[in-house]
């Protein structure tokens, strides 16, 4: 679907806006007629340096957010690499206990994404994204001390409650702050920290279950849970006074700077002038259901998870079971992240300059499809390392466009753009269920019936 496409609320010809007059170095507002829209609009950029603005915001808004998931990441998928480091013999699990353990984390993320949407309007995005990070590192600081497979289960349970809000928070706030035009592109640098996770989470991964093993009497894996989950809560502390909050009200902008850019929003969504104060309650939700399109997206976005979580979960399995030690498939997984995520980029930017969506996103499909289909039918190993290349290819780029996709189709108004996102998201998790069972231990190394 293409983003000229979408259906943009229209402006009376006799509304007012707000100009921005230069008088005595101050800015003051005053009513007048769209007539005086261009006029403005030059005032402003004349005092504004557009691409400087846009490096501020990503660095502020983008960057932060892009850490913040790529440790969510870290610790939502570390447990692949703690399995290599020992963690199913040491707890004595057995049969599909380890793929059980993978599961329940989706059963609580799952149920808590579309409640968390709906109040972070309430609490406001820099306080309550900051204090889902702080609940989820300290779950998974305690799973350094899980014991056996029901404590083990219980902690995941617990660390997907905890992370459930963050992605469509994240992915809302983001919306609020960017043109539709400039979205994509932002999208797949924020998935760039899954990316970022995958390709040097398995390096830390290795440093740290080879040579924190047996030091203070325990195992690699525990000091992988305890070390990623420090550095996440040191983090989370720090984002309590770096992520802002909505435009309006951005106080690391100049006051030429975000009238600026409140103007462009503005002019690229018209519902902006209301932003802080819609409420996201009941009758948000109720504007999404009656929606017949959320149906068809929730459907695509389970097929577009089941990808991304399987790729996620297993890929240093699915290179293990190539015939590498545990150590090296820790280190191979780094440049099939890396390379997804190139392509990734190169793709969004593109379908950001062209303003379409629908045929990126086919292409996005294509890679997968063809890295999934190679591991399932060639036997060398050298093709079948070349396969997981097209795998994290397709999953890196069909991801961001599916959520710029869907922030096009429910552009307006803010409360329907922030629950449709989260039932959206919280649907392509439910397809983690099913992709953390599909790799069962028995299936090995081959992973084919």
């Amino acid at each position: 679907m293409d983003v000229s496409q979408t259906n943009k609320p229209i402006i009376n010809g006799t509304s007012t806006t707000e100009e921005i007059v230069r008088n005595s170095n101050e800015i003051s507002i005053h009513s007048t007629t769209n007539d005086d829209r261009k006029s403005t609009q030059q005032s402003l950029q004349s005092l504004v340096d557009k691409k400087k603005l846009l490096r501020k915001i990503d660095s502020r808004l983008l960057l932060t957010l892009v850490v913040m998931y790529c440790l969510a990441c870290l610790d939502r998928t570390n447990i692949g690499n703690a399995r290599l480091a020992g963690l199913e013999n040491n707890l004595g699990l057995y049969g599909n206990q380890f793929q059980i353990s993978l599961a329940v984390f989706y059963i609580g993320y799952v149920l808590f994404e579309i409640p968390s949407n709906m109040v972070i309007k309430k609490f406001t995005p820099s306080k309550w994204i900051p204090a889902l990070m702080v609940a989820w590192s300290v779950v998974i600081c305690c799973m350094a001390a899980v014991k056996n497979f029901g404590e083990l289960i219980a902690t995941r349970l617990l660390l997907g409650v905890a992370e459930a809000g963050f992605v469509p928070g994240a992915f809302f706030l983001l919306s609020m702050w960017y043109k539709r035009s400039q979205s994509a592109v932002r999208f797949s640098l924020f998935y760039s920290g899954s990316v970022l996770s995958g390709a040097f989470g398995g390096l830390l991964a290795y440093f740290i279950t080879k040579y924190m093993d047996g030091k203070g009497g325990l195992e690699g894996w525990r000091w992988l849970f305890l070390l990623e989950g420090l550095i996440t809560f040191i983090f989370s502390l720090a984002s309590f006074f770096i992520l802002p909050n909505f435009p309006e009200t951005a106080t690391f902008l100049t006051v030429q700077e975000r009238d600026y850019w409140v103007t462009c929003l503005r002019k690229d969504d018209c519902t902006l002038n209301d932003s802080q104060h819609y409420k996201i309650d009941h009758h948000s939700l109720y504007l999404v259901v009656k929606d017949s399109k959320i149906y068809i997206v929730m459907l695509i976005g389970i097929f577009i998870g089941s990808a991304l979580h399987s790729i996620a979960l297993y890929l240093p399995t699915v290179i293990y079971s190539m015939g590498f030690d545990p150590f090296k498939s820790q280190l191979l997984t780094v440049p099939p992240y890396f390379t997804g995520w190139c392509i990734s980029l190169a793709i969004t930017l593109h379908s950001d300059k062209t303003e379409e969506r629908s045929f990126h996103l086919i292409f996005g499909g294509c890679l997968a499809i063809i890295g999934f289909f190679g591991l399932a039918m060639f036997e060398n190993i050298n093709l079948l390392y070349v396969s997981t290349f097209f795998c994290t290819a397709g999953v890196s780029t069909f991801a961001p466009l599916s959520v710029a996709w869907v922030c096009s189709i429910f552009s307006t108004p803010h409360d329907k753009r922030a629950i449709a996102l989260a039932m959206v998201i919280s649907f392509a998790n439910i397809s983690g269920v099913l992709a953390s069972m599909l790799y069962p231990t028995n299936d090995g190394p081959r992973y084919c019936k």
